[in-house]
């Protein structure tokens, strides 16, 4: 072993060795973690992830062992008898692995247009050996165009947990990347053929939900079941107009609570809170009971 790797591996067991003892506030800066590691957190087998100490969600799972742990609970779970899997902004993967190591039989289509996530994405599926990960480096959206795609960089330039279609305003240039990437609609695709009586959907896409929504909707007629993440207003009202029709209900998820919340209809969540996601879904609430996701 170089020396250069004897640094590195003695840094990253000196870092395990704190986690082992607590989890402190600024350790993945103190006390970075690069390569390798095992997840564990979540209702499916243990797959690997890595990190070059530059991923949010590598910092949620290795430093602070939790991520979105009910949100996740409800997607390995409805993942183990559900026919077709969509996760749509995948970033670097990680409901996208949780599928993959449940379901050998069938394809997990991933999408992420970010290029530095969705090529931490190609790594975990690589790696994982996971030959059912099929990678779509494009945004699902209501047309088929190139666009502009926007991130803010954050503090040590890690991979960027979010990003929107078009230009972000009001931040310093200084602090945003950007790239041009596809945008492509679902509908005329034939995906929504293939994906059978149980579909489960991910939706996280900072922003541009209204446009995916419409750009699925031959999938939405199948009454897949969905995890979205949605914090504006006017694209919960174009999916409640969408989604009503078919019989859907709204549950706001409670990550620490391990509950779901009924709602009338959609509404934004908020950034100040904890709990970012909501659960959509045609089942009947005691069906839900039944399988302890309430």
């Amino acid at each position: 072993m170089s020396k250069n790797l004897e640094t590195l591996d003695h840094a990253n067991n000196a870092t395990l060795q704190r986690l082992r003892e607590s989890y402190e506030p600024g350790l993945e800066q103190t006390h970075p973690f690069h390569g390798y590691f095992e997840v564990s957190l979540f209702d499916c087998p243990t797959f690997l992830m890595f990190t070059n100490n530059d991923c949010p969600r590598a910092w949620d799972i290795l430093y602070r062992k939790s991520f979105e742990p009910h949100s996740m609970k409800i997607w390995c779970q409805l993942a183990k008898d559900a026919t077709g899997i969509l996760d749509i902004g995948a970033h670097v993967g990680v409901y996208s692995l949780s599928a993959a190591a449940l379901r050998s039989d069938i394809t997990i289509h991933a999408f992420e247009p970010n290029p530095y996530a969705y090529s931490r994405l190609r790594l975990h599926t690589a790696v994982n050996g996971f030959e059912n990960i099929s990678e779509n480096t494009f945004g699902v959206s209501d047309n088929n165009k190139i666009s502009d795609f926007s991130w803010v960089k954050k503090s040590g330039q890690p991979i960027s947990s979010g990003g929107q279609i078009g230009k972000i305003g009001q931040v310093d240039d200084q602090r945003i990347e950007r790239a041009i990437v596809p945008l492509h609609m679902l509908d005329g695709t034939g995906l929504a053929a293939g994906l059978g009586a149980k579909p489960l959907v991910k939706i996280d896409v900072e922003g541009s939900e209204a446009n995916t929504f419409r750009g699925m909707r031959e999938i939405i007629e199948l009454k897949p079941d969905i995890i979205l993440e949605s914090f504006d207003q006017d694209a919960c009202d174009t999916i409640n107009d969408i989604l009503s029709p078919l019989g859907y209900s709204f549950y706001l998820v409670r990550e620490k609570q391990g509950a779901l919340e009924q709602r009338d209809r959609l509404m934004p969540c908020r950034t100040d809170e904890e709990d970012f996601n909501q659960f959509i879904t045609t089942r009947a609430h005691n069906e839900l009971k039944d399988l302890a996701l309430t």
